[in-house]
């Protein structure tokens, strides 16, 4: 059971950052039409990529899906899920997991914590830590928590049109590599990588194909490849559809079928106060701090089990 959890735990890592697209604006020249953009008429350079990247970001607020399949891999074991998941930028994230028909996981963040339960951990505690605490370095996660690259993985992450951007564009391959070294969640230096086709792509075909983040040496932490896109109806934003998330170093894989993704702008203040804080399972499930490796006081949960999250997922 414990590789379903860091199973699991990997969903919310790239969904409280999950996944990647952007819109399919041309990268050089006019835009014409939302669906069949021009062909480029020469390489753009780093900061016509990180205009294309923001102009998708500044179309979507928040991303739902209801619809939601999970097929998780690790070594030679599978397992396949359903779930549903939202997100709001910058860092409101919920994702809930069921595994035939029974609620297995509960994952979510908002802009100062994120916190994971999973049914069939030992002990099935709420287990959270601060953002604040995570920037340290010091916390032991269970899994390499990334949540910008989730939200970057979704289309809706806003680069620094001020920072130093690399591009690598190898003469015979395919694809434009953009990279930045930034620091990670856990504040250390890592390079973020975006790839695009070198070639203005069509939708379902995505013009960003891939996140990917490497440690300071250059060695794989984390990659998304996005398999497929559509554009949403609402604001005419590329949204990943099918897309593949892996973590080498625990030998995960992780593909991601969104089968009703759609952009919620409009999603209400109401229900993003309810739905992106852990009260409703803090009640009922024993909590348990990551950043001090131990139960919470009273005011914590008291016994296994959880109640629904508003517009999420019934248990």
């Amino acid at each position: 059971m414990r590789r379903l959890q860091v199973v699991l735990i990997g969903s919310a890592a790239l969904l409280v950052s999950v996944l990647g697209a952007c819109n399919h604006t041309p990268l050089i020249g006019p835009r014409v039409d939302k669906d069949r953009p021009p062909l480029p008429e020469r390489l753009p350079e780093a900061p016509a990529l990180v205009k294309y990247l923001n102009d998708n970001a500044n179309l979507v607020q928040a991303v739902e899906c209801t619809s939601l399949g999970i097929n998780c891999t690790q070594g030679s074991q599978s397992v396949g899920l359903d779930g549903r998941m939202i997100c709001q930028k910058p860092r409101n994230f919920r994702l809930t997991a069921q595994l035939l028909g029974s609620s297995t996981a509960d994952i979510g963040s908002n802009d100062k914590e994120f916190w994971y339960w999973i049914s069939k951990a030992t002990p099935p505690h709420v287990y959270h830590c601060s953002y604040a605490e995570l920037a340290t370095g010091k916390v032991n996660v269970p899994f390499p928590f990334q949540p910008d690259m989730v939200v970057a993985a979704l289309g809706m992450a806003t680069y620094d049109e001020k920072a130093t951007y690399q591009l690598n564009s190898p003469p015979r391959a395919n694809y434009i590599e953009l990279i930045q070294q930034t620091t990670s969640s856990q504040g250390q230096p890592v390079q973020r990588i975006t790839v695009f086709a070198k070639t203005v792509q069509k939708a379902p075909a995505p013009q960003v194909i891939a996140h990917v983040l490497k440690d300071a040496r250059g060695k794989l932490i984390a990659k998304a490849t996005i398999q497929s896109v559509r554009i949403d109806r609402a604001t005419g934003a590329a949204l990943p559809t099918n897309l593949t998330l892996e973590w080498p170093d625990q030998k995960l894989k992780m593909t991601l079928l969104m089968n009703d993704v759609r952009s919620n702008n409009g999603l209400t203040a109401a229900r993003a106060g309810a739905m992106f804080q852990r009260d409703d399972l803090s009640r009922k499930i024993t909590t348990f701090d990551l950043a001090r490796m131990q139960v919470d006081g009273p005011g914590g949960i008291r016994r296994a089990g959880a109640t629904a999250v508003p517009g999420v997922a019934p248990r």
